[in-house]
This record gives structure tokens, sequence and C-alpha cells, in this order.
């Protein structure tokens, strides 16, 4: 099944919407105005909370905790040291791997090898945008969350760069 991500454009935090394949906000993403471990929520279009993430401060690499909303880490998300984009995902005892482009416009989600998310993102559009092929909807939300965590690491990493 598809999906859509959009970040909105012009406004103080980060907040991205998440659309089903006809088009409806299913859900949204909003991270905390001025936040050092930079927070995010996914909430339902309702405002109810799915699940949140923040980052671990003082790492080499990005590193990202999932929570329930009681605050249960449900899975982890690391960047790894590599040319293109790469990251290890843990849920529990699985281990997800997610593997980028060079230039970060499409990712795949691997588990045991096998593609279970694909995620292609719109190279002329106003604001990051992307689509999100899901095959297995038992873990949507989190899939959805990831592709979003990872939007975050690669701004920030090239915010980096540019610094220099």
């Amino acid at each position: 099944m598809k999906y859509y991500v959009k970040q909105k454009v012009f406004t103080l935090k980060d907040k991205f919407f998440i659309k089903d394949f006809e088009q409806n906000d299913i859900y949204q993403v909003e991270g905390k105005f001025i936040s050092i471990s930079n927070k995010l929520q996914l909430q339902k279009t309702d405002g109810t909370e799915v699940l949140n993430a923040k980052k671990k401060l003082f790492r080499l690499f990005p590193f990202y905790e999932i929570f329930s909303p009681e605050g249960e880490v449900i899975a982890t998300i690391q960047k790894k040291f590599a040319f293109r984009p790469k990251f290890d995902v843990v849920m529990g005892n699985e281990e997800l791997k997610v593997e980028g482009s060079f230039f970060a416009h499409s990712f795949g989600i691997l588990q045991d090898g096998k593609t279970i998310a694909s995620i292609q993102k719109k190279v002329f559009s106003f604001g990051d945008s992307y689509e999100i092929d899901i095959d297995d909807e038992r873990q949507l939300e989190l899939l959805l969350f990831i592709v979003i965590i990872i939007d975050q690491v690669i701004h920030e990493s090239e915010k980096k760069s540019n610094n220099f």
C-alpha cells in the first residue's frame, strides 16, 4: 500500500503530514520547537499520540529511541558510517536495515534481506515529500515514523556539512 509524507513549510517547528493512497490525512508528525534532543511525535489526525522519538545526545553517529505513548522503548535507529545513507533499526529482537541511494532520494527498509518498504523522495517539490510503499502493514506506524526520523538525520547532516 502506498502512503505519502509531505513536510509543512513555513513553520517554526518540524511538521509533516502523512496521507493514504487517496490523499486523506491519516497521521501528522510534529517536532518540538527549539529541542536539543530533536523530539518528534507521531499523532493521529485528532492529536492522539501514537509514537514519539528522542535523539540521544553525545553520540558519534545520530541515535534515536522510539517510545510508545506509555514511555516504553520499542525501537532504536542508528546511522551507520557509510558513503551513502545507512541505518540500523532494532525492534525488540528484530533488526531492520535501511539503505539509501548516494543522493538520499530513494531508500529500502530490509528485514532478513527482503525489502518490506521502499521510499522515494520527490526531487522537485516544495518541502520534503516522499512516497512510501509498504508491503507488510503490521508495523505501519513504526515504518512511517522511521521515514520521518531518517529525513531528520539527513537534514542534520546537511546542515553540519554546510557549516564547514
